[in-house]
Protein backbone atom coordinates (compact mmCIF):
# COMPACT_ATOMS: atom_id res chain seq x y z
CA UNK A 1 0.00 0.00 0.00
CA UNK A 2 1.89 3.33 -0.94
CA UNK A 3 0.99 6.34 0.53
CA UNK A 4 1.24 9.72 -1.52
CA UNK A 5 3.89 10.72 0.30
CA UNK A 6 6.15 7.40 -1.17
CA UNK A 7 4.65 8.44 -4.51
CA UNK A 8 6.65 11.45 -4.80
CA UNK A 9 9.99 9.48 -4.03
CA UNK A 10 9.75 6.64 -5.55
CA UNK A 11 8.45 8.11 -9.00
CA UNK A 12 11.71 10.07 -8.90
CA UNK A 13 13.40 6.44 -10.11
CA UNK A 14 16.34 4.25 -8.54
CA UNK A 15 18.91 6.24 -7.92
CA UNK A 16 22.23 5.95 -10.17
CA UNK A 17 24.40 5.69 -7.66
CA UNK A 18 22.24 3.02 -5.10
CA UNK A 19 24.01 0.10 -3.96
CA UNK A 20 23.36 -3.58 -5.83
CA UNK A 21 20.21 -5.28 -4.20
CA UNK A 22 20.23 -9.01 -4.35
CA UNK A 23 16.77 -10.25 -3.79
CA UNK A 24 16.03 -13.39 -1.57
CA UNK A 25 19.38 -13.28 0.64
CA UNK A 26 20.01 -11.65 3.53
CA UNK A 27 23.63 -10.20 4.19
CA UNK A 28 25.28 -8.38 7.36
CA UNK A 29 25.66 -5.05 7.28
CA UNK A 30 28.73 -3.84 5.40
CA UNK A 31 31.60 -1.74 7.43
CA UNK A 32 30.84 0.95 4.83
CA UNK A 33 28.05 3.34 5.45
CA UNK A 34 24.89 2.75 3.30
CA UNK A 35 24.81 5.63 0.69
CA UNK A 36 22.77 6.72 -2.55
CA UNK A 37 19.56 6.04 -0.89
CA UNK A 38 16.92 8.62 -0.48
CA UNK A 39 14.87 10.47 2.47
CA UNK A 40 11.15 11.65 2.39
CA UNK A 41 12.01 15.14 0.13
CA UNK A 42 13.69 13.05 -1.83
CA UNK A 43 17.33 13.93 -0.52
CA UNK A 44 19.77 11.81 -0.89
CA UNK A 45 20.67 10.23 2.48
CA UNK A 46 23.18 8.06 3.94
CA UNK A 47 22.96 5.23 6.84
CA UNK A 48 25.96 4.58 9.10
CA UNK A 49 25.55 2.30 11.52
CA UNK A 50 28.09 3.05 14.58
CA UNK A 51 28.04 -0.14 16.54
CA UNK A 52 30.75 0.91 18.99
CA UNK A 53 28.70 3.95 19.44
CA UNK A 54 25.76 2.36 19.95
CA UNK A 55 24.61 5.23 17.19
CA UNK A 56 22.90 5.07 13.69
CA UNK A 57 24.16 7.90 12.01
CA UNK A 58 21.46 9.29 9.24
CA UNK A 59 23.47 11.32 7.00
CA UNK A 60 21.90 14.40 4.59
CA UNK A 61 23.62 16.88 2.46
CA UNK A 62 23.17 19.31 5.00
CA UNK A 63 23.88 17.57 8.35
CA UNK A 64 24.14 14.21 10.36
CA UNK A 65 21.71 13.17 12.55
CA UNK A 66 23.47 10.99 15.18
CA UNK A 67 20.54 8.67 16.74
CA UNK A 68 21.27 5.99 19.81
CA UNK A 69 19.92 2.66 18.79
CA UNK A 70 17.87 2.84 22.12
CA UNK A 71 16.13 5.80 21.47
CA UNK A 72 14.11 4.04 17.55
CA UNK A 73 11.55 2.49 18.92
CA UNK A 74 10.30 0.63 15.79
CA UNK A 75 11.48 -0.42 12.04
CA UNK A 76 9.31 -1.10 9.48
CA UNK A 77 10.00 -2.22 5.77
CA UNK A 78 8.17 -2.77 2.98
CA UNK A 79 9.30 -3.95 -0.66
CA UNK A 80 9.25 -1.21 -3.71
CA UNK A 81 6.45 -2.28 -6.11
CA UNK A 82 7.82 -3.49 -9.16
CA UNK A 83 11.50 -3.18 -7.44
CA UNK A 84 10.95 -5.86 -5.01
CA UNK A 85 14.95 -6.31 -4.66
CA UNK A 86 14.87 -2.94 -2.59
CA UNK A 87 12.41 -1.94 0.27
CA UNK A 88 11.53 1.36 1.70
CA UNK A 89 12.25 1.51 5.32
CA UNK A 90 11.26 3.71 8.27
CA UNK A 91 12.82 4.13 11.51
CA UNK A 92 10.51 5.69 14.35
CA UNK A 93 12.27 8.02 16.24
CA UNK A 94 9.80 9.08 18.68
CA UNK A 95 6.78 7.64 20.46
CA UNK A 96 4.49 7.86 17.77
CA UNK A 97 4.14 7.09 14.13
CA UNK A 98 4.24 10.57 13.20
CA UNK A 99 8.04 10.59 14.06
CA UNK A 100 9.29 7.40 11.20
CA UNK A 101 12.38 8.78 9.60
CA UNK A 102 11.76 7.07 5.80
CA UNK A 103 14.74 6.25 3.63
CA UNK A 104 13.60 4.64 0.48
CA UNK A 105 15.91 2.29 -1.93
CA UNK A 106 16.99 0.63 0.72
CA UNK A 107 19.32 -2.87 -1.06
CA UNK A 108 16.87 -6.10 0.57
CA UNK A 109 19.60 -7.88 1.71
CA UNK A 110 20.60 -5.94 3.85
CA UNK A 111 16.44 -5.06 5.92
CA UNK A 112 16.76 -7.87 8.22
CA UNK A 113 20.53 -7.13 9.41
CA UNK A 114 19.47 -3.28 9.92
CA UNK A 115 16.03 -4.39 11.95
CA UNK A 116 18.31 -6.77 13.75
CA UNK A 117 20.86 -4.13 14.48
CA UNK A 118 18.87 -1.45 15.76
CA UNK A 119 16.21 -2.90 17.41
CA UNK A 120 18.93 -4.87 19.52
CA UNK A 121 18.48 -8.24 18.36
CA UNK A 122 22.31 -8.47 16.48
CA UNK A 123 23.99 -11.41 16.37
CA UNK A 124 27.45 -12.33 14.90
CA UNK A 125 27.51 -14.86 12.44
Amino acid sequence: MLFQQHRKVLDKGKPEDIMPAIKGTKERLPTAPLSGMYNKSGGKVRLTFKLEQDQLWIGTKERTEKVPMGSIKNVVSEPIEGHEDYHMMAFQLGPTEASQYWVYWVPAQFVDAIKDTVLGKWQYF
